[in-house]
């Protein structure tokens, strides 16, 4: 009887822990030198875009934040920011959820003393 219980106890404290641990979804429908990335996620997302990689953190509700080569660029909704030879525009921002368009193309928009990097 004492090993049911304690092979229920191990099941319980792994779903528990598995069930806390931060769920990371990316998507990217790319054509030519844009993408639309749809990220998702309670903690940090990377994925590869257009050969570089980018990591989107602390999505909140009208901002996200872009890392690039380990320097942060905030982005608010509707602004476009060099993000090193990327332009970034976030589309959409709510808490854990984000919508950005990524492209090759430098469209001007803010540097990153002016997009809050930190």
């Amino acid at each position: 009887m004492r090993l049911p219980r304690r092979v229920l106890r191990v099941v319980l404290i792994l779903s528990t822990l598995f069930g806390l641990t931060a769920c990371a979804t990316t998507s990217a429908r790319c054509r030519d030198d844009r993408c639309t990335v749809a990220v998702k996620t309670t903690a940090t997302a990377s994925v590869e875009i257009l050969d570089h990689e980018l990591t989107f953190d602390d999505l909140v509700d009208g901002s996200v934040t872009v890392v690039y080569a380990g320097a942060p660029y905030r982005v608010d909704v509707g602004q476009t920011v060099v993000v090193g030879p990327l332009s970034v525009t976030v589309l959409a921002a709510t808490p854990g959820r984000a919508e950005l368009s990524v492209s090759t193309r430098q469209r001007g928009g803010a540097t990153p003393d002016d997009a809050g990097q930190r």
